[in-house]
């Protein structure tokens, strides 16, 4: 059974009172914190990022606690010294522009990368400052892997990102949403990949098999029906994965879900621990 614990508890988690470290240690290893839907916060030592943390529409799906989302905001531990959010796509139950927006504006240390549609949804809600654009990675809709390295704590190379369109699930009808799925890798060490709502279709995956060969990430966290339709062992093949951990799951779980024995995040919380792993 995975450790599972109360959003009050996340919150008390004291991830910032041990000194703070450049590189993950056995003392402090990297970490996934599970918030809500899609929402998980990763640190690695001082590094720390977020993916799809404010959004405010629920469409059947988990939202971020009250007490969480006010700590986000707030940047109280464990939310203290994000270095970077990650957007997957502008979807209501993953982005709320205004929010982020005013995410930016309280915090104005921290980088967003996302799909162009963020910007321009921000660019259009209210809170917008132009003072935003240069803390803006905005990646352009093309089939292409892109490619970052952001300095974060001076650290020039502290976080690496390497993203591709995966298209949404859904089929033609979600053809134009900019749907990311985003490796990181932060510190050279400790590897993510978040996939927002990638479709199942394996055809998409083999066309990017160079992109997901080229590096393997500790831990990948699909939407829920990606593992449905392939297994847990397919899919952490197909994305090149040490571990897997579905996300997105309604809240109304199928029934299948805890049937299936794959691993996956329900409740806020929940951590999985991302062994180190030192990259070239």
């Amino acid at each position: 059974m995975m450790k599972r614990l109360s959003s009050a508890l996340l919150l008390a988690t004291c991830i910032s009172a041990a000194p703070a470290l450049a590189h993950p240690s056995e003392d402090d290893p990297a970490t996934a914190h599970f918030l809500a839907n899609e929402a998980i916060l990763v640190t690695a030592g001082e590094t720390r990022i977020l993916f799809d943390p404010l959004f405010s529409v629920s469409y059947g799906y988990p939202l971020v606690a009250p007490d969480v989302r006010a700590a986000i905001m707030a940047g109280t531990p464990p939310f203290d010294g994000v270095d970077v959010v990650f957007v997957s796509h502008v979807h209501g139950d993953h982005f709320d522009a205004p929010a982020v927006n005013a995410y930016l504006a309280a915090h104005p240390d921290v980088i967003l990368v996302g799909p162009w549609q963020a910007r321009l949804d921000m660019q259009a809600a209210e809170g917008w400052d132009t003072a935003f654009e240069a803390r803006i990675h905005a990646l352009p809709f093309n089939a292409s892997p892109q490619h970052l390295v952001l300095e974060v704590d001076g650290v020039a190379d502290a976080i690496r990102v390497e993203t591709v369109h995966i298209p949404h699930a859904g089929g033609p009808g979600r053809a134009g949403i900019q749907n990311m799925a985003h490796r990181v890798t932060l510190n050279g060490e400790a590897t993510v990949m978040h996939l927002g709502d990638a479709t199942p279709e394996p055809a998409i995956y083999d066309t990017h098999s160079d992109h997901f060969a080229a590096r393997t990430s500790q831990h990948a966290f699909p939407p829920y029906w990606v593992l449905g339709e392939w297994g847990g062992e397919t899919t952490r093949a197909r994305l090149n994965a040490e571990a897997v951990t579905g996300i997105h799951i309604p809240i109304n779980q199928p029934d299948w879900l805890e049937e299936s024995g794959e691993d996956y995040f329900t409740e806020a919380g929940e951590t999985r621990p991302i062994p180190d792993h030192s990259h070239d």
